[in-house]
């Protein structure tokens, strides 16, 4: 990690997180997920360059790392110690030279043998070259970049024509000399860039055909100006970096690399029409956003930006990075409007991307600027206004506000203009919302509307159509076939390519049946959408194995997530399956309020059918505590479910449970739905209390949270704990943010140190 120009420790962290790629949730604190992904990977770390100035935000930066993380890996490269504490410090002093009495051999001398052979030079007679050799080295100080640009001109004109340099940077400079006025030329202008790139990029900065580009990259390598990778990336040394970037401020050569970053960003990307067929581009990334950085500052060229920020967004959001994408939609955005129609289909597409990225409600600015687009429109205002409802009416469903999300569908429907995908969208949402609300007739009377005459870029509506249909036979108890349904569409939508359709499908296969998983992703990652339906289906995995502790810690993570992120629907899915966990586990206590965590927020939304198996949850809980109230409980619960013609699932850890005699309460059931009164009367949980609430400070604590505290005070890193308790780093984060603020304590010591004098 280059820290050059990096003014204090925030700007060190914001620097240092994207080289690490964390798995950022909404709501994730910077500092936090740094300490995280550090202990998760174990990566070293190098901080090259840090200055004098910045060396005290280095200081406390380094400290707060080093304290929190299990095994922290990180050597800082500077001309003076930061002065912690913590710091070792390590003189690098220079490779040690033969002496006149000593054999030409060591370090020193093989470098510079070896730098010679690999660019092109001759092999080094020890007889005949050995006293020009001598010299060199004695010249170089030991120092081992010196020694390598000395080899470098020695390949080009011989040994005895190398003039000793008195600086890396003089040695830099005769490498350079060296070369041709195009190679030059090449060389500063990559100079001008901070990332590495590749053969096609580099093309474009030296305006040479690709295949001419690569025997200049060689000749630069040869010269160690620059190097190349295994993997084909060209990279520049900070030295020889800082060196081109020099010797281009006196000329054009930065504008003309911006110049040519756009041109190549324009053959690069596919045609809007293409999608993600064309994503030969994604390894340069970096360089495709600074091409849009320099075409949205230059107002003649900002509908320029606008179009290419567009065609990035496909093969990005494919490769499962929203983030990328939304960090280029943002930057054409920030630089004012753009042609009206294209600026709403950005806009509307950053605000896809911001709901991924930093939660459900974070896209709705974006869906404002969406609108203003459309209202510039002239032709087609209606069409773009009625697309930008469909995607808030889908974030409302997600979010769990139903009421809001029916809403929207019926103002889209009352658009002028408005087009067959967003009417097909429009009935697509709405069917989600019956099914969520457990209106299943209802929502089996839209699927026609949605998958007749589904083609093109609409044919993705149409599986995930079917897939709702299938989730309705579930839930009727139709079970072959919904499952023939579920899998159907899962075969559908890996045809197609829609790997996110076909992952909802195959997770309700097997919520279904609970076979083994077709598709098997790296849950960090995926969309939120899709990655939290598919975590949960884990827990409920590892419950069905009888790994209740297991599937209550993936359940806990993702309850955060979900709350985080404020996917209502998911949230309190979770809870009941983190409720069923604990349950198994024989923790009646916590099974009962997490049970009715869920019932209250499903009664919100409303989700009557996830209301029912919480009060399922609720009665198994107190059957023997409190036998009249479970009864009441299991009767609501039945009423819910056979008011809409659905049916009661086995669940995985308690399938087995007993349920105990319904007993009718009619005042807690309204018309289909839960009751104001019978919601409070169903939730309100007598003697649920920790009898010795008063003798330890340690009550205010749930059972899951004093099992992190108890092992904060046997001294165990976060990672430790998560990997004990079978939680993710990130829970274990929120349960001590939550324990300091119950306990009234400020840090982790204090944690410990409360836990040591109570034990």
């Amino acid at each position: 990690m280059d820290a050059r120009g990096i003014p204090d420790a925030a700007g060190l962290c914001a620097r240092w997180l994207p080289a690490l790629a964390p798995d950022l949730a909404p709501g994730d604190q910077p500092m936090e997920t740094l300490i995280r992904t550090l202990d998760e990977t174990g990566r070293l770390t190098v901080i090259d360059g840090a200055s004098d100035e910045l060396a005290p935000a280095v200081r406390d930066l380094l400290e707060g790392v080093i304290a929190a993380t299990s095994t922290p890996r990180i050597l800082c490269t500077g001309s003076m110690p930061t002065g912690s504490p913590v710091e070792r410090v390590i003189r690098v002093e220079p490779l040690p030279l033969p002496a006149p009495d000593q054999a030409l051999e060591g370090a020193a001398a093989e470098l510079f043998i070896g730098r010679l052979a690999s660019a092109g030079g001759p092999l080094v007679d020890l007889e005949r070259d050995g006293d020009l050799l001598r010299s060199l080295l004695e010249a170089s100080g030991g120092l081992p970049l010196v020694i390598e640009q000395m080899a470098a001109q020695a390949a080009q004109v011989g040994l005895a024509a190398v003039a000793a340099p008195d600086s890396l940077a003089a040695a830099i400079e005769a490498s350079y000399a060296l070369v041709d006025e195009a190679t030059q030329r090449a060389y500063r202008r990559f100079g001008t860039l901070d990332f590495a790139i590749g053969f096609d990029v580099f093309a474009a900065l030296a305006g040479q055909p690709r295949a001419l580009a690569i025997g200049t990259a060689a000749q630069l390598e040869r010269h160690s100006l620059l190097e190349i990778s295994s993997e084909e990336r060209l990279r520049m040394h900070v030295p020889a970096r800082r060196h081109a970037l020099d010797l281009s401020l006196d000329t054009d050569d930065a504008a003309a690399a911006a110049d040519a970053l756009v041109q190549w960003a324009d053959s690069a990307l596919p045609a809007l029409d293409e999608g993600s067929a064309s994503d030969a581009w994604l390894p340069d990334f970096d360089a495709v956003q600074m091409a849009i950085r320099t075409a949205a500052a230059d107002p003649g060229r900002r509908d320029h930006a606008y179009n290419l920020a567009n065609r990035a967004f496909g093969p990005l959001y494919s490769a499962m990075r929203p983030r990328d994408a939304l960090a280029l939609l943002e930057t054409v955005l920030a630089s004012g409007d753009g042609p009206p129609d294209v600026g709403a289909q950005v806009a509307r597409r950053a605000g896809i991307c911001a709901s991924e990225v930093l939660g459900t409600f974070e896209g709705l600015r974006f869906l404002d600027r969406a609108e203003q687009h459309a209202i510039a429109s002239s032709d087609l205002a209606g069409l773009q206004q009625a697309r930008t409802a469909s995607i808030r009416a889908e974030m409302f469903l997600d979010a769990g506000q139903l009421d809001d999300a029916r809403r929207e569908v019926e103002r889209l429907m009352t658009i002028e203009g408005a087009d067959t995908y967003a009417l097909r969208q429009a009935h697509r949402t709405l069917m989600d919302v019956e099914v969520s609300s457990g209106n299943l007739e209802a929502a089996g009377a839209l699927l026609p509307a949605i998958i007749e005459g589904a083609s093109g870029e609409e044919a993705w509506l149409g599986i995930a159509a079917r897939i709702l249909s299938a989730q309705i036979a579930w839930a009727q108890g139709r079970d072959v076939e919904a499952l023939a349904a579920a899998k159907t569409a899962r075969q559908d939508a890996l045809g197609r390519g829609e790997d996110r359709i076909a992952l909802l499908a195959d997770v309700l296969a097997r919520r279904i049946t609970g076979e083994a998983a077709v598709m098997t992703p790296e849950p960090e990652e995926l969309p939120w959408a899709v990655r939290l339906g598919y975590q949960l289906q884990s827990a409920r995995d590892a419950a069905a194995r009888g790994d209740a502790v297991r599937a209550a810690g993936i359940a806990a993570d993702v309850v955060v997530l979900a709350d985080s992120a404020r996917l209502g629907r998911d949230a309190v899915e979770a809870r009941i399956v983190l409720a069923d966990a604990l349950l198994a586990q024989g923790d009646l206590l916590q099974a009962s309020s997490t049970y009715a965590a869920a019932a209250r927020h499903a009664a919100a939304c409303p989700l009557p059918l996830a209301a029912a198996d919480a009060f399922d949850g609720i009665a198994w809980c107190l059957r023997d505590a409190r036998p009249d109230h479970a009864g009441r409980c299991a009767w609501l619960a039945a009423q819910l479910r056979s008011w809409r013609g659905a049916v009661a699932h086995a669940r995985p850890g308690v399938e087995e449970m007993p349920g105990p005699t319904p007993r009718p309460a009619p005042a807690w059931f309204d018309s289909g739905q839960v009751s104001a009164t019978g919601l409070a009367a169903a939730v309100r949980l007598e003697g649920s209390e920790d009898g010795g609430s008063g003798a330890s400070p340690l009550a205010a604590l749930t059972r899951a949270q004093r099992a992190v505290a108890e092992l904060v005070g046997a001294g165990l890193t976060s990672k430790e704990i998560a990997d004990r308790l079978y939680l993710s780093p990130r829970t274990v984060d929120n349960h001590l943010a939550t324990i300091y603020r119950r306990l009234e304590i400020p840090s982790r010591a204090r944690l410990a140190a409360m836990m040591a004098d109570l034990t």
